[in-house]
């Protein structure tokens, strides 16, 4: 049992995670935490805990920009797919791993509050049912998934949105590169499992408390009820 705060942010591309993230940090200058992003990570090698000891609240995200997740990112999904599904599943999980030994585990084991935007909750949602896609069954055994689920967070917060109004948040993005993110069948798959019993239940059997958030309304709205919410879980400094 870690004795930090764990929680994790997850739910469609452009759902609201990061209204939700921002009420953390709020919360989390608020309460006057000495705060980590790994956003701000200029390192060639992911953090090791031990080198960032001296902060309270950690937000970190997947997949990351070092190492395997740089791989993801800039090789493993370019845009002509010269890889299959069977290799961005087993990089997400390596990814996953090498993130959670180097940092989150023993950041947990300290007593930290992580924050993570995403999580192996995403890899169940996504890469079964992605182009060349692996079983659920071949995600849930990689060793990276497996520890993922063996240090499950304490709060799992998933957002929820009409998969019409999250296609038109990401096509009014600037970002060109949208893929199958842009595709309104897969956003609505996609919208089906993250509501799924089966996802839930997962993360409940390892303890998890699993909460959901309507990020349908406006701006002001979501802010609101995100930070509602994130008083309810994080109920002191």
């Amino acid at each position: 049992m870690h004795k930090g705060k764990f929680i994790m942010v997850d739910g469609l591309t452009g759902s609201g995670k990061s209204t939700i993230l921002n009420a953390v940090h709020t919360w989390a200058t608020s309460c006057g935490h000495r705060i980590w992003r790994l956003q701000d990570w200029k390192e060639s090698a992911p953090p090791r805990f031990a080198d960032i000891a001296d902060f309270d609240v950690y937000f970190t995200y997947e997949p990351t920009r070092s190492w395997v997740g740089s791989a993801i990112r800039y090789e493993l999904s370019r845009d002509d797919e010269p890889y299959g599904g069977q290799e961005l599943a087993h990089a997400f999980a390596l990814d996953r791993e090498i993130s959670y030994r180097r940092l989150i585990i023993p950041a947990l084991k300290a007593g930290k509050t992580i924050i993570q935007d995403r999580g192996v909750g995403s890899s169940l949602v996504y890469q079964p049912v992605m182009k060349n896609s692996v079983p659920l069954e071949t995600v849930l055994a990689l060793p990276g998934n497996t520890l993922a689920l063996q240090n499950a967070p304490d709060a799992l917060i998933l957002t929820r949105l009409d998969p019409e109004i999250a296609m038109a948040r990401i096509k009014s993005r600037s970002d060109d590169s949208k893929g199958v993110f842009a595709d309104l069948n897969f956003i609505r798959t996609q919208g089906e499992r993250f509501a799924s019993s089966w996802l839930k239940g997962l993360f409940e059997a390892q303890g998890t408390l699993v909460y959901e958030l309507d990020t349908s309304g406006t701006l002001e709205e979501s802010q609101s009820r995100a930070t509602q919410l994130i008083e309810q879980i994080l109920t002191t400094c």
